[in-house]
């Protein structure tokens, strides 16, 4: 089974719609969209496209794939010349911060008790709590709960519960409505249906978390490979200058892209522009309804309007093509290909720091050419550095 045809339809706003036909029987019409990516990239690959979205299949038939595709646009850029990027501060780690991380570890081992000195709970409090909830359909179970413990600020309810519960006071109940579309852990509840709902809070006790004694003998039952309380520290220190190392390397990298993307002779036409926009927007209005918010709720928080976040989002949009076009035209001007260091820097940056064999982690979700293609962006982002002495 091969790629043996790709007839290319414009489908408006730059997206195009791709009948990729196959030899042989093809996929046959249940197989899942999964099964079809791989297709999708030879397809991609034998067209020479790279894409600006991740490509969406939308059916799987007898005799092909159907798949909605963005053209990456292409740039070029005026000179990759190293550029100063401005004074370099060494990360530190301070002892204070030493302690904190020790205070925390060393606190998921202890025991949780009421604390009568507080009447009013704070972001990171863990509190008890009643929850009714009431849908059109009736009672809502994914939300409904009895002296349930809750960390405020957690995913484990709607961001609009903590919300509430910040202003709230022991013994108090409060109402409040949750838009279409909440999410529990990131996932949506009710069985999926996630139905507008009405919710009565009611705040029962705020605890407060009591530690062991930090000792040798506990750090030695409790972290053997610790050993002692130095050996903790040690560690929580290693720990702590390795997350300070990267974050100075990803703002580095985020100064060098920057200083690219103003390099671009040709600005990003206006369809890729509205996409990545419109994009930007999805995301953002799944964030909301995700914490139980209407878009007119989360629009006053920000005092703006409508128009207001898109034409900031539009802004925003022109500035990240900017620097991916200029990316993409350091790696083509220098033939550059990603290793696994920058498969990994990659999934960093998508927001999947720390996931076993990123390259494969990527290729198997997103496809093998748009991982390959992010992967590529960060490994021209790291050339840009090292052509000033500050790589990994």
């Amino acid at each position: 089974m091969g790629v043996t045809q790709v007839v290319r339809t414009k489908a408006g706003d730059g997206f195009e719609t791709w009948d990729i036909s196959l030899a042989g029987a093809g996929l046959g019409g249940d197989a899942a969209p999964s099964e079809a990516l791989p297709l999708v990239d030879e397809a991609l690959e034998a067209v020479g496209e790279e894409p600006l979205f991740v490509p969406k299949v939308l059916s799987v038939g007898e005799g092909g794939i159907k798949a909605s595709v963005f053209p990456m646009p292409v740039g070029e850029i005026a000179s990759s010349a190293p550029f100063p990027l401005g004074p370099v501060k060494r990360p530190r780690v301070s002892d204070a911060e030493v302690d904190e991380g020790v205070a925390q570890l060393v606190a998921a081992h202890g025991t949780f008790a009421t604390d009568i000195s507080r009447t009013q709970p704070r972001m990171g409090d863990t509190v008890v709590i009643d929850v009714q909830a009431r849908a059109a359909g009736g009672r809502v179970e994914d939300l409904s709960r009895t002296l349930s413990r809750f960390r405020v600020g957690s995913d484990e309810l709607p961001g609009k519960v903590t919300t509430l519960l910040l202003g709230m006071r022991l013994r108090q109940s409060r109402r409040c409505e949750l838009s279409k579309g909440w999410r529990v852990k990131g996932e949506l509840g009710d069985g999926g249906r996630s139905r507008a709902c009405e919710l009565k809070v009611t705040l029962r006790d705020i605890l407060r978390l009591k530690a062991p004694e930090l000792t040798d003998a506990w750090v030695a039952e409790h972290m053997p490979n610790a050993g002692s309380v130095k050996g903790l520290r040690a560690i929580v220190r290693r720990t702590l200058e390795d997350e300070a190392e990267r974050k100075a390397h990803d703002e580095l990298l985020q100064r060098a892209a920057a200083q690219a993307a103003g390099r671009v002779t040709r600005r990003p036409d206006h369809d890729a522009v509205a996409a990545m926009a419109q994009s930007s927007m999805e995301g953002l209005l799944e964030q909301v309804h995700g914490g139980g918010y209407t878009l007119s709720e989360y629009l006053t928080s920000r005092q703006t309007d409508e128009a207001g976040l898109r034409q900031m989002l539009e802004a925003q949009a022109s500035s990240e093509l900017s620097r991916l076009m200029a990316l993409d035209a350091i790696a083509r001007e220098n033939a550059l290909e990603p290793a696994d260091d920058d498969f990994a820097q990659a999934a960093r940056s998508l927001g999947q720091a720390g996931i076993e064999s990123p390259r494969e982690a990527l290729s198997a979700s997103l496809g093998r050419v748009y991982a390959t293609q992010q992967a590529r962006r960060a490994c021209a982002n790291e050339w840009l550095l090292e052509r000033q002495g500050l790589g990994r």
